[in-house]
């Protein structure tokens, strides 16, 4: 009994308190992120270990990946308008691992757990009680529904937490050490743009916006602050030519800055589903009444909650001076300069890439809302959780076809690319010159010599890219092409097939048409070389 009172007695102490608070938010951290894995994971692998055959862009990126380890390069031997730092990354797992299908998958599932990892200890610097486990919750249903896509967006976007979450410790620690931080904070800014140009060159404006708040705000001296301005950008920019300057010297300035900056603005837009229009595209694309309910909450919730808190900020900050408005107006700047880097072309991946701070903001709002707004994150709370335990069952309960392919074992669900694959397996074999649809190269382990995968319409494929695909092709004597049909899609929203005149005609002449798949693609074959037969 004297040992239970004495441990009691204990725990009356501050720093005891604090300890034992301490304890139980490590333990909230590690539950939320290993949710968070466990869900992902049973979303992205059909039990015990089968990836999902995956149609979105990881697979071109992972693609892009197993063409480095070919030795290609990104801008000379195959077309990229993004910084190459998701290229890199997977061409790095896959010399470390192998040319294998699970690792986009596994690369999803562990950056969702770490991006929810640091959203919660982000919360717990600006959120007390029960709220610190909201935005994990609502992370977990909403806004992970339709964000499973390990691409660039994702990796930048978690860079772009790390460095906010380096900043949100800077009065923490000694003045000496503190343009060390900021320096660390360049560096992380450079690693984002190398993942993401545009999201790169945001992020990095937002800290120096928030710098300067944060002068005014502590009435530092000019000095400090253009220091830390310049630390962070020559930081940044170093860390940026480490990474690119490899490809800007083998490209030249001009060539690089042709791809990397100007085709995004003037060529990338012109999509149909990178215009005003792609939500609507990318609401009809999801299936199921979930998307009633995340999509929506999506859209709707991410940009209206940093400009809700920017008005709160501003008309309250004077009048409650204990709360932590600095840290509170960093999770704004960050998210916003994520959210504007993707606002000209949005897709729910991508807002969805950029609304972890958002969530943390979210949270807070609600938190202030007294009573209603408790009844509110419990509600929304308890809605997310239900998705996010519903989605991997439903995945683990569907009707799943399965095939061994040269890069492993894979779970497709459509079965008419299923059958697109299985015939594919057939009829190549890993190391066969392939052009064509992209998702198809990786699993399949075939080479790929053209800088872009199967031409389309509009202007995202250049006339120099046609040419260069027409000379691989003939050089390299492919023998299979698979290809969308795009001779159906003149007359439509933006349509010129003036940059695919001179493949169509190249293709009457050395290839024949073969089937058409029930997937909707075309199967050509070369002529004038002896082939084996096809099977069925």
């Amino acid at each position: 009994m004297g040992e239970v009172i004495s441990a009691t007695t204990s725990l009356d102490h501050p720093s005891q308190i604090a300890s034992t608070s301490g304890i139980q938010f490590r333990w909230l951290v590690a539950v939320a992120s290993s949710l968070t894995f466990a869900i992902c994971y049973l979303r992205e692998f059909v039990l015990p270990y089968a990836p999902v055959m995956s149609w979105n862009d990881q697979m071109l990126f992972a693609s892009d990946g197993a063409r480095i380890v070919a030795g290609q390069m990104p801008y000379r031997d195959y077309f990229q308008f993004v910084t190459p730092g998701a290229d890199l990354l997977y061409a790095f797992l896959f010399r470390h691992l192998g040319l294998l299908l699970w690792i986009p998958n596994a690369l999803m599932v562990c950056v969702a757990a770490t991006a929810v990892l640091l959203m919660t200890l982000a919360a717990g610097k600006v959120l007390r009680g029960s709220f610190i486990a909201l935005p994990a919750a609502l992370t977990v249903g909403f806004v992970l529904f339709g964000g499973l896509d390990a691409t660039h967006h994702w990796f930048s976007g978690l860079v772009a937490l790390i460095a906010m979450l380096v900043l949100f410790r800077l009065p923490e620690v000694p003045e000496g050490s503190q343009d060390w931080r900021i320096a660390l904070v360049g560096v992380l800014c450079g690693v984002v743009a190398s993942f993401t140009q545009s999201k790169g060159a945001t992020v990095t404006v937002g800290f120096l916006i928030y710098l300067l708040w944060q002068s005014f705000d502590e009435k530092q001296k000019a000095n400090v602050f253009w220091r830390r301005c310049m630390l962070l950008c020559g930081a940044a920019l170093v860390t940026f030519l480490a990474i690119n300057g490899p490809y800007i010297a083998a490209l030249g300035l001009k060539e690089w800055i042709k791809w990397v900056i100007i085709f995004p603005f003037r060529y990338y837009p012109t999509l149909p589903a990178q215009t005003w229009r792609s939500p609507l595209d990318d609401f009809r694309y999801q299936t199921g009444f979930i998307r009633w309910i995340c999509i929506p909450f999506v859209y709707l919730t991410i940009p209206l909650v940093y400009l809700v808190f920017l008005r709160v900020m501003h008309r309250r900050r004077r009048f409650e001076p204990d709360e932590p408005w600095n840290q509170l107006l960093l999770l704004a700047i960050t998210g916003l300069a994520l959210f504007i880097a993707v606002a000209p072309c949005l897709s729910v991946m991508r807002v969805s890439c950029a609304s972890l701070p958002g969530m943390v903001l979210l949270a807070w709002l609600l938190n202030r809302w007294g009573s209603r707004g408790r009844v509110a994150a419990g509600a929304l709370a308890a809605l997310s959780l239900a998705i996010a335990i519903y989605l991997p069952i439903r995945n683990q309960t569907m009707q799943w076809h399965y095939l061994d392919l040269p890069a492993g074992r894979t779970a497709i669900l459509d079965p008419n690319r299923y059958e697109l694959y299985r015939w594919m397996a057939d009829n190549t074999h890993p190391g066969q010159m392939y052009f064509g649809v992209g998702p198809l190269a990786l699993p399949l382990g075939l080479q790929t010599p053209a800088p872009i995968s199967a031409p389309i319409p509009y202007e995202y494929d250049r006339p120099e890219h046609i040419a260069a695909s027409i000379a691989a092709i003939e050089t390299n004597r492919v023998p299979l092409l698979l290809l969308k049909p795009h001779r159906y899609l003149a007359g439509t929203w933006g349509y010129t097939d003036d940059h695919l005149r001179p493949f169509q005609a190249y293709l009457d002449q050395h290839y024949r048409y073969i089937k058409t798949f029930p997937a909707g693609f075309e199967l050509w074959q070369r002529t004038d070389s002896p082939q084996p037969d096809l099977k069925r």
